[in-house]
């Protein structure tokens, strides 16, 4: 797909990030069904020809490169005239004991997962506010509300990711530009199915169910922040009304038998 640049697009614009397969890719399809552009990042040019049969304008983009992450919000404004959501998608899990993760690796972890969506904020906050409006979804997950054994690093990511939301949802409240954390428990994606060690239990979301909200929640003219499904309902419940010794055991209980 090619733009005109100077041109406002008149379709609305979207930019997600990690749009080669499970919630990005789901994602992606369904905001094309309800006629909206989308601007899709994927880190390998072997995915582009994989993915060439949906009408998605395609971005090489490493979240580790700040310059990639720069020139796609630049590329987006400059060929469409607008920016009207942004969903910050793209992140992997680094599992497994705390002991045995590798200091770079955990660098790596929080760069991905947290840095990259605060610097993709960075560039797109300034276009957004010239425009009036903007939405910026974050894929959060039942681990930004609590952590959990063997998570430790994902968990800090995400917890990391939530924070930076919640502050800028009041930070920039005035500036008609909204934020939104999608929070789902165990989804049954590619990424999920690869770690039979640590891949949560109960994996009864689907990348379809989640987008759909994903969807939802960047239409949703309200303040609304979070967006929790499946167990992470139960989970921010029994977080906020236990004391916090048995909610540990409890949780613990929960997620490794013990």
């Amino acid at each position: 797909m090619s733009g005109k640049g100077n041109t406002k697009a008149l379709k609305p614009v979207v930019l997600i990030t990690g749009v080669s397969s499970g919630i990005g890719l789901a994602a992606a399809r369904q905001f094309l069904a309800a006629g909206w552009i989308v601007v899709g990042t994927v880190r390998r040019r072997t995915t582009t020809t994989a993915l060439g049969g949906l009408q998605l304008d395609l971005q090489l983009a490493d979240m580790l490169r700040p310059r990639d992450l720069e020139r796609v919000v630049k590329a987006t404004w400059r060929t469409y005239g607008r920016l009207d959501a942004m969903v910050c998608n793209a992140g992997y899990g680094l599992l497994g004991p705390v002991e045995k993760l590798e200091y770079a690796k955990m660098t790596e972890q929080l760069a991905v997962n947290s840095l990259a969506p605060a610097e993709l904020i960075r560039q797109a906050v300034p276009l957004m506010r010239r425009q009036g409006y903007g939405v910026i979804v974050g894929m959060s997950s039942i681990v930004g509300r609590t952590g959990v054994p063997d998570y430790s690093l994902y968990s800090a990511s995400k917890f990391a990711l939530e924070g930076l939301f919640e502050s800028l949802a009041m930070e920039l409240m005035d500036d008609g530009i909204r934020f939104k954390l999608v929070e789902p428990s165990g989804v049954n994606t590619p990424f999920w199915n690869k770690l039979h060690d640590y891949a949560p239990a109960n994996r009864t979301l689907t990348p379809e169910k989640v987008a759909a909200v994903v969807v939802h929640a960047a239409t949703d003219r309200s303040l609304r922040l979070r967006y929790p499904m499946g167990q992470t309902w139960g989970a921010g419940l029994l977080r906020w009304i236990m004391p916090g010794r048995w909610y540990l055991r409890i949780m613990r209980r929960i997620v490794s038998g013990h």
